[in-house]
């Protein structure tokens, strides 16, 4: 099928299910019953991000045990469930956030998070005298829908860092000229080869058309849920690799937010 006709109508398409994903909802459940979910809040729920694979990521490094059978690099995938999606999906952004530091510790030491909120204004956020890169990394967060080829809907977050800046701030500029609610919109995010400083896979996103009637009226909903939620601190940023760090010239300070 063309490309324009994906980009029109991306439910349409069918595919078949990966490890990981939920089958088609039973007609038996009812919209809002949720019982036995009364005392889970947000500290307990965790939000996928959309993970970009590398060469060197477990993910397609055969007898790692987070290995995924047929996961190239370029792949993008669920960092949570490792279901693959391919070199292209298709996001109704819900929310964009400010921007957030985290510090991590050292790959040597195990890796993980050290510190999940650190200040912009912290030392760690910024250049040494010899040129020491900041040992927190800067990220730029939102929170969308992804709509798959066969017609789920399904929440993950996209998060960027070091080199994935500048594809954020393009995505900001796409938002900001639709001159429109932030859930009305529908991005289409693919994968390519960035050269420099050294060969490396980055996220490529453009315009996908706007939301459905049914998906923007979920927006709405989903974004009045949010807005006063501290959802940034809720994704999921384990072995956050998709990036390599390869900040800004030494001694600038975080880029300016949108």
């Amino acid at each position: 099928m063309a490309k324009q006709e994906l980009v029109k109508a991306p439910e349409q398409q069918l595919a078949k299910l990966a490890p990981g994903a939920l089958a088609e909802r039973p007609l038996r459940l009812k919209p809002g019953d949720k019982r036995g979910m009364e005392t889970f809040t947000k500290d307990d729920i965790s939000i996928p991000r959309l993970a970009l694979a590398q060469a060197l990521s477990p993910q397609v490094t055969e007898g790692d045990p987070a290995y995924v059978a047929g996961m190239t690099a370029g792949d993008l995938f669920n960092s949570m469930t490792s279901e693959n999606y391919g070199r292209e999906v298709f996001v109704q952004i819900l929310r964009k956030d400010k921007l957030r530091a985290v510090e991590f510790f050292p790959i040597e030491d195990g890796g993980g998070i050290r510190d999940l909120n650190v200040p912009l204004s912290d030392d760690r956020c910024k250049w040494g005298e010899d040129g020491e890169k900041p040992r927190a990394t800067i990220f730029r967060d939102y929170i969308g829908r992804l709509i798959l080829p066969d017609g789920r809907r399904e929440m993950i977050a996209l998060s960027f860092k070091s080199t994935g800046i500048k594809v954020a701030k393009q995505l900001n500029g796409l938002i900001a000229v639709r001159n429109a609610s932030i859930f009305e919109g529908v991005y289409r995010i693919t994968t390519d080869t960035e050269l420099v400083p050294k060969p490396h896979k980055i996220y490529v996103v453009e315009n996908a058309g706007w939301a459905t009637d049914e998906d923007s009226a979920t927006g709405a909903e989903l974004w009045e849920a949010m807005k006063d939620i501290d959802v940034a601190s809720q994704i999921d940023r384990d072995a956050h690799d998709d990036f390599p760090t390869v900040p800004h010239e030494p001694g600038a300070g975080p880029a300016e937010d949108m």
